[in-house]
This record gives C-alpha cells, structure tokens and sequence, in this order.
C-alpha cells in the first residue's frame, strides 16, 4: 500500500477514534443532567409506539363505554320460549312434542316444587 495512503489511513482512524480532551466532561455532564431528571411512563417507550399505544388505549376505552352504554339482551332460551306469552299454547305441542300444563304448572314443575 502506498506509504501517504497509509498515513492518510492512520490520520483518519485517530481523528474518529480518539476522543477529544473534552469527552469525559461532557459525558459527565450529560450524566448528572439524566440524574436530576423524573422519569415517567413514556421515557420507556419508544417515540414510533406512542401513536400506537394512544390509538390502542383510546380503542379500548371506546368499546368500555360502548359495552356500558348499550344494553344487552338476554338470549332467549328454551324455558324462556316456553313460557312467553305472546307464544301461544295450541302450537306448543307441535313444536316440542308433548302435551304442556298451563304455565303456573310448568313454572311449578321446573322451580322444583311438588304437589302437596
């Protein structure tokens, strides 16, 4: 290699390599500056996540007040269709099969309770 590209090489690798007289009171300095310094929850995350993390929360506590807001209504069941009363009584041995009782008799019969 050529002896000038050599030292142009050496010249270069200390320049960048080598750190100035300065260096260790900057580092110290820039030190003491992080140590008086509050951290809080958002010196953790990275500045690309911060518009994720705020869209993802703000989503979240939209489907909370959708879920508080809206009722929900019950799934009717198989007890429930039996004893609703806009159903009426002539189509429900057709549709289940047997004969019913009325409905307080039904009602008596599934709560459990027995003719005395």
């Amino acid at each position: 290699m050529n002896p000038s590209l050599q030292d142009f090489f050496n010249e270069e690798k200390k320049r960048v390599l080598t750190p100035d007289p300065n260096f260790t009171t900057r580092v110290m300095a820039r030190l003491r500056e992080f140590q008086n310094r509050e951290f809080s929850i958002w010196d953790v995350i990275p500045g690309s996540v911060r518009p994720v993390m705020g869209l993802a929360l703000m989503l979240i506590l939209a489907f909370v007040a959708i879920q508080l807001f809206v009722p929900q209504l019950p799934e009717q069941g198989f007890i429930t269709g039996l004893l609703e009363v806009e159903g009426s009584q002539s189509d429900a041995p057709f549709l289940y099969g047997a004969e019913l009782p009325a409905d307080h008799e039904l009602l008596n019969q599934l709560m459990g309770f027995e003719d005395r």
